[in-house]
Order: structure tokens, then C-alpha cells, then sequence
């Protein structure tokens, strides 16, 4: 039961979980990297700060502490742990675990909120959060309604500066679709139910509103569905690929018990990619998390990971309650267990269980241990005035990097340049700025060196020169920062490769380096063709030829319909003379090219000036491999041509 008496401390409680459950499904804010999943968790995270301090002020004052231990904060709590214990075992970078949508940060605030936020509730609060929660879902639906129609682009908005992401049908300020769908099927037999309860109990006007908000949900569901179903299932990660990174990982003794990190997904994914992806559509994108909620968890956080997520699923649907909350919390397990994980979705059946979930709450009495509740409030005080830090300092640096993006948009070199130092400065620890960092410094000097003019001044001259070095010593320096605050991040070596390359024969030993780099994201992306593509690349540079080849045949052998990789190395074999072998490479090529395109014509050109460097008996290999009888041309790998696998040339990589 609840406390008894409400106080002004109970009513502040009351509103700060109301009102950010009313703004979470809306939220974002267009001035960080990513709009959505950063500002939602900054929300929820600030809101349960607040609910914390709140609560602790009302147990000194009342000499009482309550807490609603049930179901499902103990489900969240043993999350909250089992992430807690990932951070400590696993984690090579805490600040980016941290601030993971599922990381510990997360579970711990869900935890928080569920174990003191419920205890503000009464009665009437409950269905007031409820019904704000129903109209912020509403609104989400309708939104997609007005986004499937493009009314967006008939009033002209997605024209509009900055608000270019609005021409997209399927934007919505949940942030993905997938998150979209999930909370829209999940509230509304929810708001069927009510509709149905104040049928019963002859409040019109409730049921009423239950149904005009019913009708915008399923009419965002229908349309998002219909839009986003076909894109989901040819774009999300197979279950089957999932299981096999999931089982690799698990490999490694201690990512069996403790998974590979809340923000190294990336990382496990890439070390047990299957191969078989090369001939799917998908062959070249990079998945940051998995193919649904209880996969992630199981890679992320390994077997106690599973654990917790196993006893929160209990959570669900233990509890006896009406057939419609049932089918709603259904639905919920369903979407954990067969949708990309979404955090807003994961933060509103939160919300929903709380509501609809067990009410009890415990208490015990403190004032007759005054020294040890005044304790325990200094402490917690230092604790949000700590972690209140922190996320300045957090949040400060990702308005400081989103800030740099748009001025790299604009041209703007050097407030993207000033904009990302104020963002290391900040918070120093996240990879990814000293990434964007090192790409600004290298693009600031080569944009200083193209603008050189040969009227210049000696001493002009010379200051460029100057800067031109220093900014490409930062480039360095900054790549290597990065793969030292994540040494399992693949995007971090393919960019201190890619620096190193464009540097070749303007640092010393940049071609050595190039190479190195690019080894070692071999071997945290061993099924990737793209990387061995650049390899081979960097062994051109070097003049390795038969390395370059060897490089591309490997890329070849994970992906038989790679265009660019048999151009590449009909490239090598025309610098060795092999001419045969070029013109069977480039042959190749051409079967993976559009038909037609600026890259096939180039292509064929190519191919119709090797052919007049072949012999008669060459020329007719070429036209009828079938039929070589004593030609012995350089091998091929033999390929494995699939229908509309198709992309352009490109140059040398």
C-alpha cells in the first residue's frame, strides 16, 4: 500500500515521473549526433536524479524510508547488477559503457525508478500517468500518419533548414520505426481496456478520448508497418547471424559469464561475422546492436546478463490481471524477443509494468536511527551531485561534437576543429571524437596545402608548411588515441589505416604503418572483403604487387560478386604483365557492373585494350575458357554469381 498522507514532496515525486513519461516518446533534439536515443536517456536519467533526491528528502522528513520491492524491480535490479559487474570485468572504456543505451547507466536508472518512483504513486496519480503516457503514444501515431502522407513536404517544413529530416515518410521522434511499432502495438489494447472499463462505468467522455486515441495508434501502426516491415526484414541483422556471433563470443571463457561489454556489440559482431552475409545485401553493414533484445543481452552481458533478462520477462506475465493488459504485456515479450532492441520501447513497458504491474510497497522506520539516515543522505547527496557532474560534463561534449557536424556541413573547418576540442576537453574517454578529431585535422591540411599559392610569400610559405605538419602530427596522434581508449574497435583502426594511407609519402613510414593498421583489422574483421580490398591497396603503394593480389583473391574468396576486387586485380596482374589473367579479372568484373552504367563502360574499355595485348590462342581463352587446352593463366578464384549483386568500379582502393 501507499504512504498514507501525500505531501508536497509526494505531489513533486507524482509530477517529475509524469511529466517525463509524457515527454520520453516525443523527445529529441536536433543538436547532437544522434538526435534521439542520447537526449531520451539524458531525460530519463535527470528524471530519476530528481525522483532519487525527492525520495531521499521525504524519508528525512517523514523518518521512513519506502520502497516498492516487487517483481519488477527486483528483475531490473539483478539487470542493473549483472551490468555493474560488465562495466567492472569487461569494459576496456567505462565513460562509453556508460552512456551505451543499454548499458549499466540505463538498468540502474530503470532500477531506481521502479524501486522509489512507484512509491509516489497513488490511485488517481497512476491513471494520470497513464492517460499522459496514452497521449504522448497517440501523438507519436498520429505524427506517422501525417509523415506517410508527406504532409510534411506539402507544407513545405522538410524544405526548411535543419529540418531536412522531416522529408523522410517514415520519421518519427521515437527515433526508429522498430521502437515506433513496439510501443504503438503495445499501448493499444491498453487503451482498449479503458476504452472498454469507461464503457462499463458510463464515463463517457474518458471513453471517448480512449477511443479517438486508439484509432490515431493503429493508424500510425498500420502505415509504419506497412512501410517499415519490408525494410526491417531485408535490413536487420538474421537470427541465425546473430546466434553465430553470439556463440563466438562465447568462446572466451569470461564473455561467457560477462559478455563483451555494453558498447563493444560492434566489436563481437565483426569477430563472428559469418561469411555467408558477403552474398546478401547486407554483406557491408555493421551492426551496433543485435537482432533482438534477449540476443543483445546475452552478447553484451553474457550469461548473468541472461539471467536478469530472463527474470524481467517473468516479470511480464506472471501477474494475474485483465485479458487486455495480458495481451499487452504479450506483446511486449514478443517484441524483446523478436525485434531490434529499442531503448525508448524498453523505457515506456517499463513505465506500463509499473502502472499495471504490483503495487506493494514496503517501508521501515529511520528516525530512531537518526545518524544512520542522515548518513545515508549525505551519501546519496554526493552521489547526485557527482553523477549531476558527470552528465554536464557528458552531455556538454555531445553538444560540443553535434555542434562540430553541423559546421562540417557547412564548410566550416575551423569551428568544427575548435568544436571538437571542446568535446575531447569534456570527455576525454569517447573514441569516436579523437576519430572525428584526427578526419578534421587531416582534411584541414589538405585543404591548407591545396589552397598554397605558388605568390606567397616565402615566409607564407613556410607558416603553411608549419601548420600543414602540425595538423597532420594531431591526425596521428589523435588516430592513435582513439585505438588506445578502444584497442577492439574495428572503426577505430580502419581510421588510423585510412590516416596513415593518405599520408603515404609525405610521413615517413606511413606505408609500413598503413599496412599494419590494416592487418590488425583483419583480425577483428576476418569475413570482411572491404578490408582486404584497402589492404591490397596499401600493398600498391608499396609496389608489393604480388601481395596486393594475393590480398584481393582473399577478398574475392569471402566475396565471389566483388566488382571492385577483381578490377583491382586485373589492375595488378596488367602491372605484371599477366595480360590474360587482367583480361579474365576485368571480365569478371563486368558481370557484377549495372549494365550501362559510366563503371561498365569504363570497364569494358579497359577489358577492349587488354585484348589487343593477347595472343590469338589468349584471345580465344578469354572468349571460350571452356576450351583452353594448353593455356595456363594466372588462377582465378572460381565465383559465384548472384542475380542483381551489382555495384559500380570505383578506383583503386
Amino acid at each position: 500500500m501507499y504512504p498514507a498522507k501525500k505531501t508536497v514532496v509526494d505531489h513533486l515525486g507524482n509530477w517529475t515521473l509524469i511529466t517525463a513519461a509524457g515527454l520520453l516518446p516525443l523527445f529529441f533534439l536536433p543538436v547532437t549526433q544522434d538526435f534521439y536515443d542520447i537526449n531520451k536517456w539524458l531525460l530519463l536519467v535527470l528524471s530519476v536524479l530528481m525522483i532519487t533526491g525527492l525520495w531521499t528528502a521525504r524519508s528525512l522528513l517523514t523518518g521512513s524510508m519506502h520502497v516498492a520491492w516487487n517483481a519488477l524491480s527486483k528483475s531490473l535490479g539483478l539487470l542493473a547488477a549483472a551490468a555493474l559487474v560488465n562495466l567492472l570485468v569487461a569494459s576496456p572504456n567505462g565513460v562509453e559503457a556508460m552512456m551505451a543505451p543499454f548499458g549499466p547507466i540505463t538498468f540502474i536508472a530503470l532500477f531506481l525508478m521502479t524501486l522509489l518512483g512507484t512509491t509516489f504513486f497513488d490511485e488517481k496519480s497512476r491513471g494520470t500517468l497513464s492517460w499522459v503516457l496514452y497521449s504522448a503514444v497517440s501523438l507519436t501515431g498520429l505524427i506517422a500518419i501525417y509523415q506517410f502522407f508527406g504532409l510534411s513536404k506539402v507544407a513545405g517544413l522538410s524544405g526548411l533548414p535543419g529540418l531536412s529530416y522531416l522529408a523522410d515518410p517514415l520519421w518519427t521522434p521515437v527515433g526508429t520505426s522498430v521502437g515506433l511499432m513496439i510501443i504503438l502495438a503495445v499501448t493499444l489494447p491498453l487503451l482498449i481496456g479503458e476504452a472498454m472499463h469507461h464503457k462499463k462505468s458510463g464515463v463517457d467522455t474518458h471513453m471517448i478520448a480512449a477511443v479517438l486515441m486508439a484509432i490515431a495508434i493503429l493508424g500510425g501502426l498500420i502505415l509504419t508497418a506497412i512501410q517499415a516491415f519490408p525494410l526491417l526484414i531485408s535490413g536487420m541483422l538474421p537470427y541465425w547471424a546473430a546466434w553465430q556471433v553470439l556463440l563466438e563470443s562465447y568462446k572466451n571463457l569470461k564473455q561467457l559469464f560477462v559478455g563483451v561489454g555494453a558498447q563493444n556489440f560492434v566489436t563481437a559482431f565483426t569477430l563472428g561475422r559469418p561469411a555467408i552475409l558477403n552474398i546478401t545485401p547486407i554483406w557491408n553493414t555493421r551492426y551496433t546492436l543485435s537482432s533482438s533484445l534477449l540476443f543483445h543481452i546475452a552478447t553484451v552481458y553474457g550469461l548473468i546478463g541472461v539471467a536478469g533478462l530472463g527474470y524481467f520477462f517473468v516479470s511480464l506475465i506472471k501477474d494475474k490481471t485483465t485479458l487486455l493488459v495480458r495481451i499487452s504485456k504479450w506483446v511486449a515479450l514478443a517484441s524483446f524477443l523478436l525485434l531490434p532492441p529499442s531503448f525508448p520501447a524498453l523505457v515506456v513497458i517499463t513505465i506500463f509494468l509499473m502502472v499495471h504491474g504490483p503495487q506493494s510497497v514496503s517501508h521501515m522506520a529511520i528516525s530512531k536511527k537518526p545518524a544512520l539516515s542522515y548518513g545515508v543522505g549525505i551519501a546519496i547527496l554526493v552521489i547526485m551531485l557527482g553523477s549531476s557532474y558527470g552528465l554536464w560534463r557528458v552531455y556538454g561534449a555531445e553538444l560540443a561534437f553535434g555542434s562540430s557536424l553541423k559546421a562540417l556541413e557547412n564548410r566550416d573547418g575551423t569551428g568544427a576543429y575548435n568544436a571538437q576540442i571542446k568535446a575531447i576537453t569534456l570527455s576525454p574517454n569517447i573514441a569516436r571524437y579523437h576519430i572525428g578529431y584526427s578526419q578534421t585535422n587531416l582534411g584541414m591540411a589538405n585543404a591548407l596545402a591545396g589552397t598554397a599559392s605558388s605568390s606567397a610569400t616565402p615566409d607564407q610559405v613556410k607558416k603553411d608548411r608549419e601548420t600543414a605538419t602540425q595538423l597532420v602530427q594531431q591526425a596521428i596522434r589523435e588516430a592513435k588515441l582513439a585505438v588506445n581508449l578502444a584497442p577492439r574497435d574495428i572503426l577505430a583502426w580502419e581510421n588510423i589505416a585510412a590516416i596513415y594511407q593518405a599520408l603515404t609519402g609525405v610521413a615517413q613510414g606511413a606505408d609500413t604503418w598503413t599496412v599494419a593498421a590494416y592487418q590488425q583489422a583483419m583480425q577483428l574483421d576476418p569475413t570482411n572483403p572491404v578490408i582486404r580490398l584497402r589492404l591490397g591497396g596499401a600493398y600498391i603503394g608499396q609496389q608489393m604487387l604480388d601481395r596486393a593480389a594475393g590480398s584481393y583473391i582473399a577478398a574475392i574468396q569471402l566475396k565471389p560478386d566483388y566488382a571492385n576486387a577483381y578490377y583491382n586485380l586485373g589492375f595488378v596482374y596488367r602491372q605484371q604483365k599477366k595480360y590474360l589473367a587482367a583480361a579474365q579479372a576485368l571480365q569478371e568484373a563486368l558481370k557484377y557492373v549495372t549494365p550501362g552504367s559510366e563503371g561498365a563502360t569504363q570497364g569494358q574499355k579497359e577489358l577492349d585494350d587488354l585484348r589487343t595485348l593477347l595472343t590469338e590462342k589468349e584471345k580465344s581463352v578469354l572468349d571460350n575458357p571452356e576450351s583452353a587446352q594448353n593455356v595456363q593463366p594466372e588462377a582465378l578464384p572460381t565465383p559465384t554469381p548472384k542475380k542483381g549483386v551489382t555495384e559500380p568500379l570505383s578506383p583503386l582502393q
